[in-house]
């Protein structure tokens, strides 16, 4: 087993990449909450924590910008506070490996309503996704 964990091996591995998102009343879109290097990396969702504090009807959506499918969606009662459901996390976990974005693409969060309120922490790693020339200059490396 590597040391860390598999997890932060291929995030020590390969380059780190963590974000976190306060996810706010009256905002339905975050784009480019990860982002990566440059057009030739790419990168990979290990998991998303998504904390919510104020439940509303609706939808969020974690999603690649590329021409890659929503990667997690979760749907949101209002009445999840009060049928027990309160404050848990809800987790996406996408194993150590992590769960690839289109090369190039950033990782976008959005609502279907603007009214959830709780904060989305997004673990995961980039790596080199395209075969690059050694003449290809610094924006792509």
């Amino acid at each position: 087993m590597p040391q860390g964990g598999d997890y932060l091996f291929y995030q020590n591995h390969y380059s780190k990449k963590v974000a976190d998102v306060n996810i706010l009343v009256g905002t339905q879109n975050y784009a480019d909450v990860l982002a990566p290097k440059s057009s030739s990396h790419q990168l990979f969702i290990q998991k998303i924590t998504l904390s919510i504090t104020t439940h509303f009807d609706g939808t969020v959506t974690f999603d690649d910008d590329g021409s890659g499918p929503a990667i997690a969606v979760y749907t949101d009662e209002a009445t999840a506070a009060t049928s027990g459901q309160g404050h848990l996390p809800v987790v996406f976990d996408f194993g150590p490996q992590g769960r690839p974005l289109t090369t190039g693409a950033n990782l976008d969060i959005g609502q279907s309503a603007a009214g959830i309120v709780g904060v989305a922490h997004i673990e995961g790693y980039e790596k080199l996704g395209a075969t690059i020339a050694y003449d290809a200059g610094a924006s792509v490396q």
